[in-house]
């Protein structure tokens, strides 16, 4: 029996135990990938701040040995050594801490970062998340790695029951441009957590079918999509001037509807369990959008 299967079948009092195969450390990544190792990882780099975060997350923070710029969640994560950030890595530096796993961001660590370390003969896990209903899933699987299944289940099958209350049949629904960046203005496409995040709010991203992750586009574009909704991540979702040259076009739909929105940055663009909040906190704030439109 798998660990996912386990946890979902342990149901509210979680009374079962965890079943481990023959080959207990023999663990699948969120790539599908196999790993090998000869135990629970122990010695673990942390290649971005959303998988030190995740790690701490379910009681495996202490295992973290070297990390990139900007793991700073928990605060105990400060404390941990850097080894580089999400351009460059010091190879030496990680390969002298005699990990025993690297967890790598796919998608987000370069191609060229992950053939040099490839080249260090260390396993390399890669963790992903593209929904939020990934987030448990994968926060699952860096229990197995780490042998933490049991301590860890609570939490994840407390993820799972939020995930229920985050829908999408709030109508009508929102269209919503998600800026990324405003100079060069940039977005995301369809296939990352933030467009999960707005439609289960129901709103819509209007540049979900572009085929790059984050493309760049332009004002000309985003005021024909009309959007009745603009939002984006500051620090603490505090309002700032990100969003501010938007407000010169007084008859775009989210000037009208006083849809301007900001999420918190660390919260929104890190995936892990503090996503699952601020989705809540987004959608309150896209229903509030959406209640302008209705009495407009």
């Amino acid at each position: 029996m798998t660990f996912l299967k386990t946890i979902m079948g342990c149901g509210m009092a979680l009374t079962c135990a965890f079943a481990i195969n023959a080959h207990a450390f023999e663990v699948n990544d969120d790539t599908g990938h196999t790993l090998s190792i000869n135990a629970p990882a122990q010695r673990i780099i942390a290649l971005s701040p959303s998988i030190t975060e995740n790690l701490f997350a379910i009681g495996a923070g202490d295992r973290i040995i070297g990390t990139t710029t900007y793991s700073d969640f928990p605060a105990t994560a400060k404390n941990i050594p850097i080894i580089g950030d999400y351009q460059s890595l010091d190879l030496e530096r990680i390969a002298a801490l005699k990990p025993d796993v690297i967890i790598a961001w796919q998608g987000g660590n370069s191609p060229a970062q992950l053939a040099a370390l490839e080249r260090l003969n260390i396993p390399v896990y890669f963790h992903r998340v593209q929904t939020l209903a990934d987030i448990p899933v994968a926060l699952m699987r860096l229990a197995q790695l780490t042998g933490v299944e049991s301590s860890a289940a609570p939490i994840i099958l407390n993820a799972y029951r939020t995930l229920p209350l985050l829908r999408d049949a709030r109508q009508p629904v929102m269209p919503t441009f998600y800026q990324v960046w405003h100079a060069p203005l940039m977005t995301l496409n369809g296939s990352s957590w933030v467009s999960d995040a707005l439609a289960r709010c129901g709103a819509h991203n209007v540049f979900a079918d572009l085929p790059l992750t984050a493309p760049t586009v332009n004002v000309e574009e985003v005021l024909r999509l009309k959007p009745s909704i603009i939002a984006t991540a500051t620090p603490g979702g505090q309002p700032d001037d990100s969003l501010k040259e938007w407000l010169q076009w007084v008859d775009l739909p989210a000037i009208r509807a006083q849809g301007l929105i900001y999420t918190d940055a660390d919260s929104m663009n890190r995936a892990t369990l503090r996503t699952l909040t601020a989705t809540h906190e987004l959608c309150t704030k896209v229903d509030q959008v959406r209640l302008n439109v209705l009495h407009s």
